[in-house]
Order: structure tokens, then C-alpha cells, then sequence
């Protein structure tokens, strides 16, 4: 089973550091229309997958739309969660939640200059929180079958950027204060140093382990639920 996952070209933040550098910054990719898009998500149902993630939905909204709406047609059932970096408008959130079951939602950024330095955009923060009040009114508290999978909800992730500790501990704050839901946070130290991150980060690019387990610990203390 696992989670079958469609990168589409292009996005609306410019990470420095994206591990998809190429294809979310450069444009690379081999063009779809939205019924071949739709076509190839029916094809990973039949491979097995328990769910689909899409990444970079946003720049590509229209078609992804399209894409979905025909892919159920053509029987599609498996759930499809928007692999989301948390900064689209609200406007642009509400239109496309009706068309996932869940997010799989970034917050990348308690610091709003280093977002600005880190991926050219202007008031992370606010946006990221206002997207994750949207998705908690819509999707309510995280649904799961029976072996565990998540079948309607939101998976929230951050990133630990080497040496901007203070980023994460503020993030981590930011979260258990505007969580309703209670929905769970996977911690990630696994940086990797893509893209044109050795311009705008300086290395090492480890979290050292007693820097993890401060900031697990931290995770913890503030009651979120970490995957």
C-alpha cells in the first residue's frame, strides 16, 4: 500500500533548499492535461496505494480540479490529501478543500524574515495559521480506519532548519496554540542541503541529537501529538 505522491511543476513559494528544486523552481516535468492527470491517478488506485498526496496544487488549481472531478468519475475512491507548504490565499484554500480529504500541511515559519529570506515570501506566519484555522473548521478532528490510516483530516509537518533553532521552538508554540484538533506534527531533522541552499545556509547541515531531543521534548511539554 503506502501513499502514492504526484509533483506538478511549479510553485508559489521559492524555497532556496526545496528538494524538488528542479521541478518546483526550474519548471522541469512532462506536460499532462487534466484527463491524463486523471488517468494516471486511477493508475496508482490500481497499483494498490491508500492514498494519493498531490504537491504543488496550487499554481495548477484549474487543472487539478478538472483532474480530480474526472478521476472520480472514472472510479477513483482512494482518499487524495494536497501536500500543502501551508501559504496559498484562503481563498484559494477554500476552493480546493472540497476536492481532498485531507492536507498533508507544512509550517515552515514562525519567522516571518526568514521566510522572506528563505522562500521570497512575505508573511508566512499569518497565512500558515490562517490556512490551518480553514482546514480545522472544515475537517474537524482527524478521522482513521481501522488499521490506523487516515481517512479524512490534517497531517502537520516541520522541517528544522540547521542552526535556526529559534524558528522551531517559536513554530512549535505557535502550533500548540492554534490547534483545535489536536492534529499530530511530524518533527523533521532530515535537511538536506538541495537546491541553492549552501547560498543562504550556512553548514553544518545536522541537527545535533541533543538538539532534537530538546526540541521533542519541547513538542511534547506543549501537549502536541508527534508522529
Amino acid at each position: 500500500t503506502g501513499c502514492g505522491v504526484v509533483y506538478l511543476s511549479g510553485c508559489d513559494m521559492h524555497c532556496a533548499y526545496c528538494l524538488v528544486y528542479d521541478i518546483s523552481q526550474e519548471g522541469k516535468g512532462t506536460p499532462y492535461t487534466p484527463h491524463q492527470l486523471a488517468e494516471l491517478l486511477c493508475s496508482l488506485q490500481r497499483r494498490g496505494v491508500s492514498h494519493i498526496s498531490l504537491a504543488n496544487v496550487e499554481p495548477s488549481a484549474d487543472e487539478v480540479i478538472e483532474a480530480i472531478a474526472a478521476a472520480r468519475e472514472l472510479g477513483l475512491t482512494v482518499p487524495l490529501l494536497n501536500n500543502f507548504n501551508g501559504y496559498a490565499s484562503t481563498a484559494l484554500t477554500r476552493r480546493l478543500l472540497p476536492f481532498f480529504q485531507g492536507y498533508i500541511m507544512d509550517f515552515k515559519y514562525a519567522d516571518a524574515a526568514l521566510g522572506a529570506r528563505l522562500s521570497a515570501v512575505p508573511e508566512y506566519p499569518a497565512r500558515a495559521l490562517a490556512n490551518l484555522a480553514l482546514l480545522s473548521a472544515h475537517y474537524g478532528k482527524n478521522r482513521y480506519d481501522a488499521a490506523g490510516l487516515l481517512q479524512s483530516g490534517v497531517l502537520l509537518r516541520h522541517l528544522i532548519l540547521p542552526g535556526a533553532w529559534q524558528n522551531t521552538e517559536d513554530a512549535l508554540r505557535l502550533l500548540a496554540e492554534n490547534n483545535p484538533c489536536g492534529y499530530p506534527l511530524s518533527l523533521l531533522p532530515d535537511f538536506v542541503p538541495e537546491g541553492r541552499a549552501a547560498a543562504v545556509l550556512p553548514p553544518p547541515y545536522t541537527v545535533p541529537p541533543q538538539r532534537l531531543h530538546h526540541l521533542t521534548e519541547l513538542a511534547r511539554s506543549l501537549g502536541l501529538e508527534l508522529l
